[in-house]
């Protein structure tokens, strides 16, 4: 597997931050659109599972680098 490893300081991550949660709430409307049970649907699940995986990862690496003052990962937010 290649990875790609990127260099984020807290404004560059804040702005990744609420792209993610807007991919998020893409998703989350083509799953209500088309239903869990559809190819689209199945796929945008699937997505979904892994785009808050990820979510998970980056604001764990996030909170233990950045001054929590800097950003916001409340998922409230943007919500």
């Amino acid at each position: 597997m290649r990875e790609l490893e990127l260099t984020l300081k807290s404004d560059n991550f804040s702005l990744i931050w609420i792209s993610l949660h807007a991919r998020e709430k893409e998703l989350l409307a083509r799953i209500e659109e088309y239903g869990e049970n559809s190819d689209q649907g199945a796929d945008a699940l699937s997505d979904l599972a892994y785009l808050r995986l990820y979510q998970k990862s980056l604001r764990a690496k996030a909170e233990s680098i950045f001054n929590k003052n800097v950003f916001n990962t409340s998922d409230e937010t943007y919500a």
